[in-house]
């Protein structure tokens, strides 16, 4: 699983503009995180380039994958890579035709909801507070990883009024 968090921005510029804070990482119970520091971006494309399965995000190929490439390309003059990526959102919505964000769809499947968090405070959460902001990263690939769980249980997810089953990763659902 892989989540970032940023400050600033303006989506007529995306990705540029957008301050690169965090970006976590889940694999099985093991969490990592990492900052925009060149010492830090070193270390995440290492762990990605030995990642042997699919990148798990919720949105990634539209915000994440966007964001980091950019900061990869800056920071470290090299693209980010990304061998396999799985991105629930778009899988939900190529399968459903709903758009949904990763809050409601955990609230309909299983009951569980996203830390309650103002985007526009970023930059001074992560200035004055740290903490609170891996917890609120935390809690996101927590919620991405039990949906991923359900899709390779073959379990359904609820959108709502509509109920959609993924397919599991495969070569036709990745992207770089």
């Amino acid at each position: 699983m892989l989540d970032v968090e940023t400050a600033g921005g303006n989506w007529s510029t995306f990705p540029a503009g957008f301050n690169l804070l965090l970006t976590g990482t889940r694999a099985a119970q093991t969490y990592g995180a990492y900052t925009a520091v060149p010492a830090s971006l070193v270390e995440l494309a290492r762990f990605l380039s030995l990642w042997d399965g699919p990148v798990v995000t919720f949105n990634g190929a539209k915000f994440d994958l966007p964001v980091l490439d950019r900061w990869f390309t800056e920071v470290l003059a090299e693209r980010l890579d990304v061998r396999q990526h799985y991105d629930l959102a778009r899988e939900i919505e190529r399968q459903s035709g709903i758009r949904i964000s990763l809050d409601r769809v955990s609230r309909y499947t299983f009951g569980e909801e996203k830390m309650a968090w103002d985007h526009r405070r970023n930059a001074r959460s992560w200035a004055e507070e740290p903490h609170r902001m891996i917890d609120y990263n935390r809690i996101d690939l927590d919620l991405t990883h039990e949906l991923f769980m359900r899709v390779l249980r073959a379990e359904p997810l609820f959108l709502g009024e509509a109920t959609v089953m993924l397919d599991p990763p495969g070569p036709s659902t990745f992207s770089p």
